[in-house]
């Protein structure tokens, strides 16, 4: 059922970005948010930081033998690698990885769940999202916007600046993410986290997870379809306003994820034909493209104010293209990524738990 109660707030985000389109993209000399003291996750997070320090000066043979399962190495980075069966190899076995998940799914709810694995994307229509309408209100006052990788330009090496590209994220703060969380944890369906945990490929909740406001249009580099990386990855986010066909709709290749020979190949020839803007987070174009459409079936998700979309980005997906004179706005998060060890060593425990509890 369509929700029939307005956020004000968007209404505000559609005026400024009509009248005064700088208004959204200026820092926030008015913020009232104090530096945040450092925690004890971000101190956990300076091993992973070096470790990315490291991989950048290695060589590229030597990123290849000591990262192959790291999510962060996207590609191959040697030509001789990618003449191999390296990146379909990890890739497969990431996949058989973010499977052993499936096994600690109760009966009732499994076909539904491996459904979504193998799909690569689940969807809930919410009926009421008015409670998320002072956070979004406030986050455009105190958050500085970026692009967050929704660069003006496509990612093919020419650089070619985009006309009417634009493109905004606004973190939300800490205490606001907790209540967004708590939203979503009261709203969704009961059995979401199974959904959640198939698409991330480990098990998983919604918590300590980091949420913006993104606001975009015309087209940009996620427009082209493409993959984030060799690895399960879960993006979701929440539609703020009645998307149609000619406002942007995500749009995903269904089963993409689960064909590893096909990824890689194409992973491997941009990293072999020297195309480094096209291997890691590979962009499918002309009559690769092509194939890619005739060999998954394409899901557009339109739909209503309201509508939560999770889905797997190792797949292939995109930004739908952009005909409306307004901005498409969303409540944009990312599920905490991890390597293939991670996720089977999570799922072996989840399991051996599961198998536990029935046992009792």
């Amino acid at each position: 059922m369509e929700n029939k109660r307005k956020l004000n707030s968007i209404e505000k985000i559609e005026e400024m970005f009509a009248e005064d389109i700088d208004l959204l993209q200026s820092g926030k000399s008015h913020t009232k948010k104090a530096l945040e003291k450092i925690k004890i996750k971000q101190l956990l997070s300076i091993p992973s930081f070096l470790l990315k320090k490291i991989y950048k000066v290695l060589p590229g043979v030597l990123k290849d033998i000591f990262f192959w399962s790291s999510v962060f190495h996207k590609a191959p980075y040697s030509k001789f690698v990618a003449k191999t069966k390296y990146d379909e190899f990890r890739t497969l076995l990431d996949i058989k990885a973010s499977a052993l998940i499936l096994k600690s799914i109760p009966s009732n709810t499994l076909d539904q769940v491996n459904n979504t694995f193998n799909s690569g994307h689940y969807s809930y229509q919410m009926r009421d999202i008015t409670e998320l309408d002072s956070l979004i209100n406030e986050v455009i006052s105190y958050a500085t916007p970026s692009h967050a990788g929704a660069r003006p330009y496509f990612k093919d090496g020419k650089n070619s600046a985009i006309e009417d590209s634009f493109s905004a994220y606004y973190n939300f703060s800490e205490s606001h993410c907790n209540a967004i969380t708590s939203f979503l944890n009261e709203t969704l369906e009961e059995d979401f986290r199974y959904y959640l945990s198939a698409i991330a490929g480990y098990k998983c909740e919604l918590k300590n997870i980091s949420y913006s406001l993104g606001i975009v249009y015309g087209e940009n580099s996620n427009s082209e379809m493409h993959q984030d990386t060799f690895s399960s990855i879960a993006k979701g986010f929440i539609y703020l306003q009645n998307v149609d066909l000619r406002g942007a709709p995500f749009e995903y290749l269904e089963g993409s994820y689960c064909d590893a020979s096909f990824r890689s190949h194409q992973t491997n020839l941009g990293v072999v034909n020297s195309d480094i803007h096209s291997s890691g987070s590979t962009r499918l174009r002309g009559d690769k493209l092509e194939e890619a459409l005739r060999r998954y079936h394409l899901k557009t998700f339109t739909g209503h104010q309201g509508l939560f979309i999770l889905a797997n980005t190792a797949g292939y997906h995109r930004k739908g293209a952009h005909n409306s004179l307004s901005p498409r706005i969303t409540l944009n998060f990312e599920v905490k990524r991890k390597g293939i060890f991670s996720k089977f060593l999570i799922n072996i425990f989840a399991l051996i738990k599961f198998k536990l509890i029935r046992a009792i």
